[in-house]
């Protein structure tokens, strides 16, 4: 896998205290991107396993209500999202998960997406089915930044919140707010929706 950050505890990307893992990779191009710096496919490659172990510490540290995948671009990564999932799945029956991808659902559906394993359609379109099985929302859609939205988790107005399971509904998602983070090393990571620019 290749990943592009990681935030252990986060309160503006879904439901509850999340954390929230940032895949390397994305080639679909949305311009003004928030995040381009996570667009070229670099980086070491990290196993599943490794991922799955970060976020089980981060769970014992804070008692996570989920995980939220953003990016780049999760679903070009999507055999290992997958595994990621369903590893830890098996370990916290519990956790909760949502996505954020640049995909609308018919183009994940009918697997037409780019997936960095080179998949078969019919391949990409199982995993996404899968996916759903665990999947309890998603952000789904383009960034297309002449078209803001202030909803909850939207960053533009053709993007749509699904939900894929009962766990939440619509009043459950907080409103647009960022976070600003500054690890042990001096590093500073913002998270969230910064659309008014960030609070000073």
């Amino acid at each position: 896998m290749l990943i592009h950050g990681f935030v252990g505890a986060s309160r503006v990307n879904g439901p509850g205290l999340r954390a929230v893992l940032y895949f390397q990779g994305c080639s679909i191009g949305c311009r003004s991107c928030w995040n381009p710096t996570s667009h070229a496919f670099i980086g070491a490659e990290r196993s599943v396993k490794e991922i799955a172990g970060q976020v089980l510490c981060a769970h014992l540290d804070f008692a996570l209500e989920g995980v939220t995948f953003s990016g780049g671009e999760p679903m070009q990564q999507a055999d290992a999202l997958l595994d990621l999932v369903e590893s830890l799945h098996s370990r916290l029956p519990g956790l909760s998960f949502g996505l954020y991808s640049g995909y609308s659902e018919e183009e994940l559906k009918t697997g037409r997406y780019w997936c960095r394993s080179e998949l078969a359609s019919g391949v990409k379109r199982d995993i996404w089915q899968r996916l759903t099985c665990y999947i309890d929302f998603a952000v789904l859609g383009r960034y297309i930044a002449s078209r803001p939205s202030t909803l909850p988790l939207r960053t533009s107005a053709n993007q749509r919140l699904t939900l894929f399971s009962s766990r939440y509904c619509e009043r459950d998602f907080e409103p647009q707010e960022v976070e600003i983070h500054i690890g042990a090393q001096g590093l500073v990571q913002v998270t969230g929706f910064p659309l008014a620019g960030l609070p000073v």
